[in-house]
């Protein structure tokens, strides 16, 4: 035997060892299986997040009913919740409210729900965003930013989800924010679903959140040139918006 077939031979357990093997599938298939349970065990652990801020007063309380030369006046949920009889119990609120806000012809409608910690998986919450819920009734969707900034007396926001929505003889502006554990949600537009997901999506079921909306046929840009409009944004930053430094991205 020569050298040259000496080296060969030496080296044919190496090779052999580096084969794919009949069994590989099962491992990848069985690692893939431990890290959705993971995903799934963690929906269970303490979150060691805090809330945005510890309030004193419920939500329909802690934002007055005059501020600036605007007159605030509660309204009931409407179809753009997907509301009924059964609503509470389908999304789980721990508080909710709603208060259409006027001055000198103008209006906008400002949206809070609230979920303590553990009370609703983010994914339950975002379902019932107005990208799905006014959609589902009738109203078309007609200009997406999923990055908009904002700015309350020169200080940033965590960006914002701006839309619009057209129906016959309304156009509606909105901005909305998902709050998770003090963290604003971005969401990208795509519904992918990847591990990274399916682990965050682990986590938040445990996490405190706000879904803050506000609507107007008033373009956002204009609505923020009113100095009562920014007092009442001063009272939505705290919630989670004003923490722009916290954002996940879905």
């Amino acid at each position: 035997m020569t050298s040259a077939d000496q080296r060969a031979g030496d080296i044919t357990p190496i090779l052999s060892r580096m084969r794919p093997s009949g069994w590989a599938p099962w491992v990848l298939l069985a690692s893939l299986g431990l890290i959705v349970t993971a995903a799934w065990l963690m929906q269970f652990l303490p979150n060691p997040n805090t809330a945005s801020i510890k309030r004193d007063l419920p939500l329909a309380d802690y934002f007055p009913y005059a501020l600036g030369g605007w007159t605030g006046e509660d309204r009931p949920l409407g179809e753009t919740e997907s509301v009924s009889s059964a609503a509470e119990k389908i999304l789980g609120y721990d508080e909710v409210f709603q208060r259409t806000y006027r001055k000198k012809g103008q209006e906008f409608v400002l949206y809070v729900a609230y979920w303590s910690v553990g009370k609703m998986p983010a994914r339950e919450v975002a379902a019932h965003r107005p990208d799905l819920c006014w959609v589902g009734v009738g109203w078309k969707r007609t200009a997406v930013d999923y990055h908009y900034p904002m700015a309350i007396e020169g200080h940033r926001l965590a960006p914002a989800q701006y839309r619009e929505f057209d129906a016959p003889g309304d156009h509606e502006y909105v901005l909305y924010w998902h709050i998770l554990n003090s963290r604003t949600i971005l969401y990208s537009g795509t519904q992918l679903v990847t591990i990274k997901a399916l682990l965050r999506q682990g986590i938040a079921h445990k996490g405190e959140q706000y879904f803050i909306r506000l609507s107007s046929p008033i373009p956002p840009g204009q609505l923020c040139q009113d100095g009562g409009f920014q007092a009442i944004m001063e009272l939505v930053a705290p919630l989670g918006p004003g923490l722009s430094s916290g954002i996940e991205t879905y």
